[in-house]
């Protein structure tokens, strides 16, 4: 999966990762996206990760959360058909990267408060902090939110210590980056993940916006085989390491 919009699908519900620090949640709906809720154990506070289509399932879960912030990978359409269900739920900032804001839905957007994660400031909600990279690339506002808490977040996580996660949106898939428009976004994109995804530590889960999961090891050793061969000038769109 690298970008494309596959069909309606059904919606679900998962819980991925459930720690002693916190839980990430994941429901399907729209075309096949993933969003994603990630909650403090401790606390019960809560942050939303992309707001695709019929996020019932999705607004449902986090009613039983103390919801602090919703997070938006990029502005594509798919990614934010949602939204203005989700903050009609709740009224909480919103983070999504400044080249994209102008893709936000509906006559009400200038209401929103809008995070700046334009800095890489975290943001928190109990014992959690998810850190704003920029990887533009897929869009110009891309953005890639990693999760750690407490020492993981300084960079010096110890043994007992939650294992990392990176949710990419539609940046970097199992297999390969999402899809560019054209070679210089490919580039771009290529550049944002070799920077921003690829220094995380190997066990690093890395969450897209569709589909499955790999770790930032696996997409790692699958790129060094595509950066082993000089690049096409002329590739872009849908594009695997293989």
């Amino acid at each position: 999966m690298t970008g494309l919009r596959p069909g309606l699908c059904k919606k679900s519900m998962s819980t991925i990762f459930n720690g002693e620090r916190w839980s990430v949640q994941r429901f399907v709906s729209g075309f096949a996206n993933n969003a994603f809720l990630i909650t403090c154990a401790r606390t019960g506070k809560s942050v939303i990760v992309d707001t695709p289509a019929d996020p019932h399932e999705l607004i449902a879960a986090a009613r039983l959360t103390s919801v602090g912030a919703v997070l938006i990978t990029h502005g594509h359409h798919d990614h934010l058909e949602g939204l203005a269900a989700v903050v009609g739920e709740f009224s909480v900032p919103l983070g999504i990267g400044m080249a994209d804001r102008g893709s936000l839905p509906g006559p009400g957007k200038g209401l929103l408060e809008l995070l700046d994660i334009s800095t890489g400031s975290p943001v928190g909600a109990g014992d959690i902090a998810l850190r704003p990279v920029a990887t533009p690339g897929h869009t110009p506002g891309s953005t890639c939110f990693v999760l750690g808490g407490g020492r993981e977040a300084e960079g010096a996580a110890g043994p007992g210590d939650a294992p990392s996660h990176v949710f990419t949106g539609d940046t970097l898939f199992p297999g390969g980056p999402g899809r560019s428009a054209d070679h210089q976004a490919l580039k771009q994109m290529i550049k944002s993940i070799e920077t921003h995804i690829f220094t995380l530590p190997d066990p690093t889960v890395v969450l897209p916006g569709h589909g499955e999961f790999t770790t930032v090891g696996e997409s790692r050793r699958e790129h060094a085989v595509f950066a082993s061969r000089p690049l096409d000038p002329g590739l872009s769109g849908d594009v695997t390491w293989a």
